[in-house]
């Protein structure tokens, strides 16, 4: 059997939304250590309310961008299986773009990986569903 490996089509959105998921990555790490911090200062009840309501709607914001790399990468993990790319091969292609992706645009391994590794699950259970 003569498999032809192409590479797969990321677009711009898919690339906006690796991007945009790192940064809220980022802006929840921050907005947790913020909360940790005003707690333990024993910061006023005011300003501990407005700390809260912050993380939660920067939680809300980063589900919702979450969603659209979910559906950007199983579209292409099912394009890849389509083409009869491998379940490893797909992975580490969604990971290698990924990775070009946030550390071409400047981010953190603490920023970048949580995302990269959250995309490979999500490679892996199309793949699984098959």
């Amino acid at each position: 059997m003569n498999v032809q490996e192409q590479t797969p089509d990321f677009s711009d959105l898919f690339n906006r939304a690796v991007a945009a998921c790192a940064e809220s990555q980022r802006i929840v790490g921050l907005s947790s250590s913020t909360l940790s911090f005003s707690r333990s200062s024993r910061a006023a009840a005011i300003r501990l309310r407005r700390a809260a309501v912050l993380m939660r709607d920067t939680w809300s914001e980063a589900e919702a961008v979450h969603r659209v790399l979910r559906n950007e990468v199983e579209c292409v993990a099912r394009a890849m299986r389509k083409s009869g790319m491998n379940d490893r091969a797909a992975v580490a292609t969604v990971r290698a773009h990924i990775r070009f992706v946030l550390y071409d645009g400047g981010l953190a391994e603490q920023d970048a990986e949580p995302v990269v590794a959250r995309a490979s699950l999500w490679v892996e259970q199309i793949y699984a569903a098959a």
